[in-house]
């Protein structure tokens, strides 16, 4: 796609260690550019960064690392943010919110071009009632992470506007893949004990994206100068239901095929769970929220013409690809009903 020769180097990448990070730096580390990563204190880095990675040890949360990082930088890949449809609203703010604002502000101080990978959360409850173009206005919100991922898009766009800040944002849609922690490490419990996972059947567009493919997304928009000011979808647009995903998880995992709930039992579900939950204090997330159901519960319609028409992007891995990769990472990991990682 010829990224790698209008990358500005050196590039700087956060949440390098998370599911879609590791895959981006994979991609860059194989092509020879350099890299730097911010990386919290207590994560282990990747072996197979070797030497070949700058680490900055911190938090973006944390100005001084923000600063440190940024500085000396070309183009900053910004991944990083608390992923989770449950938890403490302060501790997103701080993260995603917060800690992009050091972002912003440092790469705006030293001149680098940012790359805001974003979501189709922040489309909010227009995604079960349209398809959703890049031109769609933000909608309502069901949780702490659409909410601070579109207060975050939001301030990425206001350092653009108003301040001038070289940006550009891709929003990847329900990413799936190996390792993926929303889409097979949660997933796959729920699958293993039986429980309910689909919704009024399951008939539903997925929205998928393979992993892979939304690194390169990333890749080709942070190198493009028609990048700029833009923002692009990243789905696979696939004809894929939520009910053949998880069939397909299901088999490879030798569990029971997948149970579904009507769409009022998940709704009233996702209301009693989420008040009881918030009274009695629990951290860990409930069996279902109002954030997952606008996603379980809807046809994920995230078309991909932009990018096609303004980047000549072309998702390069198949649905028959991907799954076949998730189902031999699942080998490897010796992940069935009878086992676990």
């Amino acid at each position: 796609m010829g990224w790698q020769q209008n990358m500005i180097q050196p590039v700087l990448v956060t949440g390098a260690t998370g599911f879609i990070g590791r895959r981006v730096m994979a991609k860059l580390l194989s092509e020879g550019i350099c890299v730097k990563a911010i990386v919290q204190p207590e994560t282990a880095i990747p072996k197979e960064w070797g030497e070949k990675v700058e680490i900055i040890r911190g938090s973006i949360a944390d100005a001084a690392v923000a600063g440190k990082a940024v500085r000396d930088t070309g183009t900053v890949l910004h991944l990083a943010a608390l992923v989770s449809d449950w938890g403490d609203e302060a501790r997103f703010r701080e993260c995603t919110v917060e800690g992009s604002r050091y972002i912003f502000e440092e790469a705006l101080q030293y001149g680098a071009r940012v790359l805001l990978v974003s979501s189709v959360v922040v489309y909010g409850d227009a995604i079960p009632k349209m398809v959703c173009s890049e031109e769609t206005p933000f909608g309502k919100t069901f949780g702490p992470y659409s909410r601070t991922k579109q207060a975050q898009e939001k301030l990425a766009w206001e350092y653009y506007e108003k301040k001038g800040l070289r940006l550009s944002v891709v929003r990847p849609a329900n990413v799936y893949g190996p390792a993926s922690g929303t889409w097979l490490h949660d997933v796959a419990p729920v699958l293993k004990k039986g429980l309910p996972c689909l919704i009024s059947g399951g008939g539903q567009n997925a929205g998928l994206a393979y992993v892979d493919n939304v690194a390169d997304l990333i890749l080709l928009a942070a190198s493009s100068d028609a990048a700029l000011g833009r923002a692009y979808n990243a789905c696979d647009v696939l004809d894929i239901s939520w009910k053949t995903y998880f069939s397909d998880l299901a088999a490879m995992l030798q569990a029971p095929e997948p149970r579904s709930l009507p769409w009022l039992v998940a709704k009233t579900g996702a209301g009693v769970f989420e008040t009881l939950w918030r009274l009695l204090g629990i951290r860990h997330r409930p069996p279902i929220t109002h954030e997952a159901l606008n996603l379980v519960g809807s046809d994920n319609r995230f078309p991909m013409d932009r990018a096609a028409k303004e980047l000549g992007y072309k998702p390069r891995i198949s649905y028959a690809e991907g799954i076949s990769r998730v189902g031999e990472y699942i080998r490897l990991q010796k992940y069935t009903v009878h086992g676990h990682f």
